[in-house]
């Protein structure tokens, strides 16, 4: 479970860079993010643009994505599925003009 625990956090991690990274045109970003689950199964797929200090996610997710796919079968699919609401999510926030506290903490989860 550690193993499974360790690689969720590191695509995550890849996802939030990807959302935070503000030299990322939303052109850009607002695909990747609703796509990024599929990204756990594309052993080549990386993302060397990125200038946020957590870069090193992006450029090194062939090996994330690999030790991904090496989990069982039910840890890959929470891991996707999850990954597949947060992109949404991540996208909603950022195609939506945050007009109180609320919504501000809320797209900060």
């Amino acid at each position: 479970l550690r193993h499974a625990v360790c690689i969720f956090y590191l695509v995550l991690r890849a996802m939030d860079t990807i959302e935070d990274d503000m030299t990322v045109s939303l052109e850009a970003k607002i695909p990747m993010l609703h796509d990024f689950h599929t990204y756990l199964y594309k052993p080549e797929w990386r993302y060397m643009e990125s200038k946020e200090k957590d870069k090193q996610v992006l450029e090194d997710f062939p090996t994330i994505s690999l030790e991904f796919r090496s989990l069982a079968k039910e840890y890959q699919d929470v891991i996707a599925d999850i990954c597949h609401k947060m992109g949404v999510g991540m996208v909603e926030f950022l195609e939506k003009k945050v007009e109180s506290l609320h919504e501000r903490d809320r797209s900060e989860e």
